[in-house]
Parts: structure tokens; sequence; C-alpha cells
């Protein structure tokens, strides 16, 4: 595994605890979506050894707007990331 994981968890005095994961992937990390007709809800895995984050709805929900403006931005999100990704991988081939 060349790749990387870990969680931090932020508390300090007068301010809101924050707790993030971050992942630096490599060919072990996975991205599976599951969906709603064969699942209880709709959603997304990410797995790097360990830790795994899941984005969903739950079963529950009424899908809303903001369901469907988070879905967008996590798209435009991605999309940008890949991208970059294609690009400075692109930059790398070309010098080597």
């Amino acid at each position: 595994m060349t790749g990387s994981s870990y969680t931090t968890i932020s508390i300090k005095p007068d301010a809101e605890p924050r707790i993030g994961v971050s992942i630096h992937p490599d060919r072990l990390t996975k991205v599976e979506y599951y969906a709603a007709d064969q699942h209880a809800c709709v959603f997304l895995c990410i797995r790097h050894g360990a830790c795994q984050v899941f984005i969903s709805t739950t079963s529950d929900t009424e899908i809303t707007g903001e369901h469907l403006r988070f879905a967008n931005e996590l798209v435009e999100a991605a999309t940008s990331f890949l991208a970059d990704c294609e690009r400075l991988h692109a930059e790398q081939n070309a010098a080597a």
C-alpha cells in the first residue's frame, strides 16, 4: 500500500469540534456506488484499507432539491479532480 488515510479530531476551547478524514489513494482504494433499487437507500462508499467514507440518503428521507444540489456539487468537484489528475499525469509523463 503506497497511499495513506488518516482521521483528525480537533477540539479547541470556544470552538466547535472538527473531524476530518483524508484519503491519499493508491491501487487499493475503491469507490463504489450502491443503487436505491438494490439497497434501502442510494449511497457511495470510498474505501481505503480499513477507512470507509459513506455518502448517502436514508431510506425514510424524501429526496429534495438540497440532495440534488449536493449531488451536483459532488459531480462538479469530482470532475475537476479528475481533470487536474489527468493534466498532472500528462505533465509527469511528458517530463519523463
